[in-house]
């Protein structure tokens, strides 16, 4: 049942394809979103309202409560904020109302039922109360004035704001932590503040918080990418070509195709400004990059190979190649 169980495609599933399995096996599915972290809400609400309406009988306490936190998540992911709320009551009762994952849940409903000032007043408490041991609140709070478009308190929040007081330090001046200096492993909050200072405009800040996740993903392709596409917007093409090169390098399969393109379209500038007089290449460095555009234009055409779209691919590097 395991082995059967652990094949079946976490992304791709749908709930007709699961009535078929036994309330064990239901279980253990929903097990295997909780530790892959795949999102899949409306598979996962239908296995977990399907569990749930069988009691608790089979299933150990402590985990029919994260099954029920994770069917809370589904609801709200799938538009049922009712059902949410609903189970919210259930957690609220068995926790009680000042456990923080109990508060992370009521802020994420309030979120979903449009009361965001609600939803702030619970994530500021859980800021002050746990920001040593707990920063979803504060993310969220930063998530939130990043949807209000307010791009330089949200990164306030995760950069500057002193979030926790060491009374131990010195008694009569204690020591203040902002954020990063209590959480400097978690490369996530490096890549949120990169893409704020994105959105702000700032394009070196974002360069560097991103560049800053590599010391802990160095082999990271996506992260690569994306700094390819910062050195593009930043007009350094030279790093611009070494960053989807080294993108490619850890991964050349269709589903980084964006590398791909993005190499090709960094050789074509570069040659484009060389042939233009305006920013000449050395024979070493012309030879390199008219290579970076054959392999690049080599690979799209390997990924986009069966697909529909080839045609218009092949018409349009044709195109630019002729200007």
């Amino acid at each position: 049942m395991s082995t059967a169980i652990n094949d079946i495609p976490l992304e791709s599933i749908s709930p007709l394809s699961l009535m078929h399995l036994s309330r064990g096996e239901k279980v253990k599915l929903l097990q295997r979103f909780r530790t892959v972290g795949t999102r899949n809400p409306n598979v996962i609400f239908f296995l977990a309202t399907d569990v749930i309406s069988g009691g608790g009988g089979g299933v150990h306490s402590i985990e029919l409560y994260d099954i029920y936190e994770q069917v809370l998540i589904a609801a709200l992911e799938t538009g049922r904020v009712d059902k949410a709320l609903m189970y919210l009551d259930v957690l609220e009762r068995r926790f009680g109302k000042r456990s923080n994952r109990v508060r992370h849940l009521k802020g994420l409903c309030f979120e979903a039922e449009g009361k965001i000032e609600e939803a702030k007043k619970v994530y500021d408490v859980v800021r002050k109360e746990s920001a040593v041991t707990d920063y979803f609140a504060v993310k969220r709070l930063s998530a939130i004035l990043k949807a209000e478009g307010k791009y330089r308190e949200a990164i306030d929040i995760l950069e500057d704001q002193e979030v926790y007081e060491d009374d131990e330090d010195d008694e009569e001046q204690p020591r203040k932590y902002r954020l990063l200096e209590i959480h400097r492993a978690d490369v996530n909050i490096y890549k949120e503040l990169s893409h704020l200072y994105f959105l702000s405009g700032s394009l070196d800040k974002a360069t560097f918080y991103l560049e800053e996740t590599l010391l802990s993903e160095p082999n990271s392709y996506l992260t690569h990418a994306r700094l390819g596409e910062l050195y593009y917007a930043k007009k350094d093409y030279p790093r611009c070509a070494i960053e989807y090169s080294q993108s490619l390098l850890y991964n050349s399969s269709p589903n980084n195709a964006r590398a791909a393109y993005g190499l090709w379209q960094v050789s074509y500038e570069q040659l484009k400004l060389h042939n233009g007089g305006v920013v000449r290449l050395d024979a070493e460095k012309l030879k390199q990059t008219e290579e970076l555009q054959e392999y690049a234009t080599e690979l799209l055409h390997t990924l986009y190979a069966k697909s529909s779209t080839l045609p218009a691919l092949e018409a349009f590097l044709t195109e630019k190649t002729k200007k």
